[in-house]
């Protein structure tokens, strides 16, 4: 999978710290952290660092701010060693995929592989007529944004008036948006507009999943997040009356960014119970009451959509390694939501209900704690009969996951959909789903297919008088010539594009939306690509060994 995070707050101050660096002063830092229980000590040790690190001081100084009373709690509470941690985070120290959940699931075995072919011979083809859902992704709106302003500053997010005005004409950021930056309100609007002269009186239901705040994660406050949130939510309500909208809490939707503690941290300002408090209150005229408790309680809900379908939202933020606290919860599962979840999926199965798993980051995320994301994967395996697909964002790409169990069988796909935020180097765009859901009782809530809308950034800003040109880029079926969309046509096809060089240029240039500045993708690169996408369990590697094989196989016989 390409990084595009490479520039975000936190991983750009982790990026720049070597393992062995980390494993020699992480236990000083550690050990006078708990003699001397002083923020005002980390505090300065971390701004004497912030020189050596490839982020501006401002930047650093106000990640340290935001976060130096919560690193305190946490390093006096942590169980894990200062070598365990290093590995957490550091992409230079080998993964940390020792760290296993004392977590225990009452799972049912998963089903015969035979159902799953049952399931690839009785699955609808791309004809049939379905439900159109909406999936809307990571949208961080800048408000900030200043057409002029200089688009190549040196802190992670620009386009703002802070960040100067350039006389150089390459410089200066344009009329609807930047590929270096987020989206300015007109491009938001310009979007649902479209949507709303174009979908809104097919569309059956809308996936928000997340991410309504700019990258501006160093400076980032509970006012930004809950006024950004309000706004997106009421300009819903206003464009697509009448439509159901199921919302998703991102990575980017709290304060300070990435910021969700376990239910246990009561002290002071530690709780986000604000958050899902102030979210709940905002989404109630959405969501029934039951779903409105769990999400007010944790982040997550359930709601039986249909008779026979359910949608399941999950706060996957909690197991996002660049959320701090998973230090205090890397081998439990916090707000037992994995446990809540197996339960959701033995009653849906009960009730003859098939559902749909949505989120913001996925589990299959290589930033996904591994443990986490192995029990995750274990319930999916263990319920793929009644998890007909899963949604999820995060990345901006146009993207798919395909889980499998370890002979390579796949049992579910995970669609990841692209950002309305250009930031980095994508074109803004959206999805519309065909789900088998118009047929009573014989619907199968398969997802039939799916449209990827897209509007060319650079061009809307040659003529920014006419505005962004939203228009259809492609269909999955069609595109990658798929009989249907199951889990094994499209490892048919992934395997077909690993191979054959061209299938491959399709599906890359998709996942950016064929944004002009996106490069080329070189062998290596095309291997890392299919192995993000066949590798959903974060602490199997079989799948991208396969990968590596498989390739090597195709050039041997002159496929490659």
């Amino acid at each position: 999978m390409p990084v595009l995070y490479a520039s975000l707050c936190l991983p750009a101050l982790l990026s720049g710290v070597q393992c062995s660096t980390c494993n020699t002063l992480g236990p000083v830092a550690v050990a006078l952290v708990r003699m001397t229980h002083s923020v005002a000590i980390l505090r300065g040790q971390a701004l004497s660092a912030c020189r050596l690190l490839p982020v501006t001081e401002t930047v650093c100084r106000g990640f340290i701010d935001n976060w130096a009373e919560s690193v305190e709690y946490i390093l006096l509470h942590t169980k894990l060693t200062p070598a365990q941690m290093c590995r957490i985070f550091l992409p230079s120290c080998p993964a940390e995929k020792g760290l296993k959940l004392d977590v225990t699931l009452d799972l049912p075995r998963p089903p015969p592989a035979s159902r799953a072919k049952r399931r690839d011979a009785h699955y609808p083809p791309p004809s049939t007529p379905g439900l159109k859902v909406l999936h809307l992704a990571d949208i961080h709106l800048d408000v900030h944004y200043k057409e002029g302003a200089d688009n190549g500053c040196d802190d992670p997010l620009c386009c703002r008036a802070e960040n100067g005005f350039p006389k150089e004409r390459s410089r200066q950021a344009a009329h609807w948006g930047e590929y270096r930056c987020d989206a300015p309100p007109r491009l938001l609007h310009s979007l649902i507009d479209h949507v709303a002269r174009k979908h809104k009186d097919e569309l059956s239901y809308v996936l928000w999943t997340g991410d309504t705040a700019p990258h501006d994660s160093w400076k980032t406050t509970r006012k930004d997040v809950l006024d950004l949130t309000a706004r997106v939510t009421s300009l819903l309500r206003h464009k697509l009356a009448g439509v159901p909208v199921y919302p998703v809490i991102g990575n980017h939707d709290s304060a300070p960014t990435n910021y969700f503690p376990p239910s246990e941290v009561r002290k002071g300002n530690f709780s986000v119970s604000w958050l899902y408090h102030d979210y709940a209150k905002m989404w109630k005229h959405w969501l029934p009451a039951d779903a409105l408790a769990t999400l007010r309680k944790a982040g997550f809900y359930s709601v039986l959509v249909r008779p026979g379908f359910r949608i399941i939202v999950l706060n996957t933020n909690v197991a996002y390694r660049f959320n701090l606290w998973v230090l205090l919860t890397a081998t439990s599962d916090p707000h037992h939501q994995l446990k809540w979840l197996a339960g959701e999926l033995r009653a849906a199965r009960a009730a003859g209900e098939r559902c749909h798993v949505v989120g913001h980051v996925s589990p299959a995320d290589p930033d996904i704690l591994p443990g986490w994301s192995h029990l995750y994967h274990s319930v999916i395996r263990s319920y793929q009969d009644v998890v007909t697909a899963q949604f999820f964002s995060h990345t901006h790409l146009n993207e798919i996951q395909l889980y499998k169990d370890d002979r390579d069988r796949p049992f579910s796909v995970s669609y990841v959909a692209p950002s309305l935020t250009p930031w980095q180097n994508v074109n803004p765009g959206y999805r519309i789903y065909t789900i088998d859901g118009d047929r009573g009782n014989r619907s199968s809530w398969e997802v039939i297919d799916y449209e990827r809308w897209v509007a060319d950034l650079a061009e809307a800003n040659e003529r920014p008088e006419k505005g962004p040109r939203w228009h259809l880029q492609m269909s999955a079926a069609a595109r990658y010539r798929l009989k249907n969309l199951s889990p094994r046509r499209w490892s048919r096809m992934v395997k077909k594009m690993l191979v054959y060089g061209r299938k491959f240029d399709k599906y890359y240039s998709d996942l950016s939306g064929a944004a002009s500045v996106v490069g080329p993708c070189d062998i290596e690169c095309r291997i890392r690509t299919v192995c993000g996408v066949v590798s959903s369990d974060g602490t199997n590697s079989h799948h991208c060994r396969l990968v590596r094989l498989l390739y090597q196989m195709g050039t041997a016989a002159g496929l490659s």
